[in-house]
């Protein structure tokens, strides 16, 4: 597989990736309800799921090493949080993960965490390290936008899971991108956003909900032209 690019099995409820490594080995995950995992107790079992939902993946992997590996471990969860407030009176205050850790699929967890410690400085210095206000304005400022990025990053697992095998969903990328390059100022599609901006998280999701709605509008004006076009074709076909 090239090295270049994360490599997705999307399947609905479920999927498994390929994160590449510098020596060009592979770090292979699969994300799935535990359920399922449940189901996966005899050698003979896995090697069927992956024959039925990966049947690529066994030659890449290897049947021996896939079965060594899966077994290896046990499947483990994956932690979000959000709480509030982040502080308790002027004496402590959790950051990072311990405030707000979330699913990996957006790879936004570090930057969070060195986004909260650009924050927290910025608050030192307006306050004058005043910690009975820079604290509890640390989560005023930052919980909003924490929660926020926690909830895209479990749509990102929903998107890479599943959204990106519909064809609409693909579309509406392209015509993203499209608008993107045409207008890069006024319409920034919502992972830019996330990943290559410093625009809050919060205003990220507003963003993409006021796009969703002009997006929403332009296809049911497109519908209306289409259906007055045929009615007065069909008028005129049918006119004495």
């Amino acid at each position: 597989m090239d090295p270049n690019f994360l490599h997705i099995w999307p399947r609905g409820t479920f999927m498994m990736i390929a994160l590449p490594n510098q020596d060009h080995s592979w770090t292979v995950t699969l994300f799935m309800p535990f359920e399922k995992f449940g189901l996966l107790g005899t050698a003979r079992a896995l090697l069927d799921f992956f024959d039925k939902y990966f049947p690529d993946a066994i030659p890449l992997i290897g049947a021996e090493r896939l079965v060594a590996d899966f077994f290896s471990r046990k499947a483990a969860p994956l932690i979000s949080i959000k709480c509030n407030p982040y502080h308790k009176n002027d004496k402590v205050l959790i950051i990072g993960d311990a405030a707000h850790a979330m699913v990996p699929f957006y790879g936004q967890g570090m930057n969070a965490g060195f986004e909260d410690c650009c924050i927290l400085q910025d608050l030192m210095i307006q306050y004058d390290e005043d910690f009975g206000k820079v604290l509890p304005k640390f989560t005023e400022v930052r919980q909003h936008d924490a929660e926020a990025i926690c909830d895209l990053a479990m749509y990102n697992y929903i998107e890479m899971r599943d959204l990106v095998t519909k064809s609409s969903f693909l579309w509406r990328k392209r015509f993203d991108s499209f608008l993107f390059w045409m207008f890069p100022r006024l319409w920034i599609p919502l992972y830019n956003a996330v990943t290559f901006s410093r625009l809050r998280y919060s205003s990220c999701v507003q963003h993409k909900a006021f796009q969703d709605k002009i997006m929403n509008s332009m296809l049911i004006g497109a519908y209306v032209v289409l259906a007055v076009i045929f009615v007065c074709s069909l008028l005129k076909f049918t006119w004495p």
